[in-house]
């Protein structure tokens, strides 16, 4: 891990944050002060980013490379567009993290320290802090659409496994038995795997349009 700038330093590069979405949210007013309470960190290849359990208060926003989000041992994701956010429930609360993310590239990441905004003065503290519960809320809300959506998905494929099977069993001959009743199980087990991942699953991304950012 390097850091590469903190604070003062990073707030005098608006202009190269403006366009990333979450940035965005909070408008020239007080990008400044969001950049402020921030750091721009560098990650190695296999680096831990976030430790899954542990207490985090920080949020990360990537600025280029990649990460692998892992809960329980199991990869859940994968994010690679600029501007995707992770670790964001933790800054809401108390809240310990629900997994692990480690860079699989060199990885920039913005990281902001929400708790740095209390030194703000209350208007602008508390106008901060409802702009960033919003964006945080549209993202949630947008991965609750996109898992459920998936749920829908894979309820009509065991749907149709089950009819399948059913169907087998009525009438099937054993020529045609082995390959059909093959196929029915393999679909069945793809679909099971699908419900396990999104089980585990609770740090998808939302799909970002495309950003680059140079950076020295």
């Amino acid at each position: 891990m390097q850091i590469y700038k903190s604070g003062p330093a990073l707030g005098d590069m608006t202009d190269k944050f403006r366009q990333i979405p979450f940035l965005k949210a909070f408008g020239d007013r007080y990008l400044h002060e969001i950049l402020n309470a921030s750091r721009m960190i560098i990650y190695e290849p296999d680096e831990l980013i976030i430790p899954e359990g542990a207490f985090g208060d920080r949020l990360y926003v990537l600025i280029s490379g990649k990460v692998r989000v892992v809960k329980q041992k199991n990869p859940v994701a994968s994010l690679d567009q600029v501007g995707d956010l992770f670790g964001e429930l933790s800054a809401l609360g108390d809240e310990t993290r629900t997994a692990s993310v480690f860079a699989t590239a060199t990885t920039w990441c913005l990281e902001f320290n929400p708790g740095a905004l209390q030194k703000l003065p209350a208007v602008d503290r508390d106008a901060c802090h409802a702009l960033l519960y919003r964006y945080i809320a549209e993202v949630v809300a947008q991965r609750l659409k996109k898992t459920t959506d998936e749920l829908v998905l894979a309820a009509r494929e065991l749907e149709v496994t089950r009819r399948k099977l059913a169907e087998l069993r009525r009438d099937s001959g054993r020529e045609s038995w082995d390959d059909e009743l093959d196929l029915a199980i393999n679909q069945l087990r793809r679909t099971k795997e699908k419900l396990a991942l999104l089980g585990r699953a609770s740090e998808a991304m939302p799909t970002q349009p495309e950003i680059r950012l140079e950076l020295p």
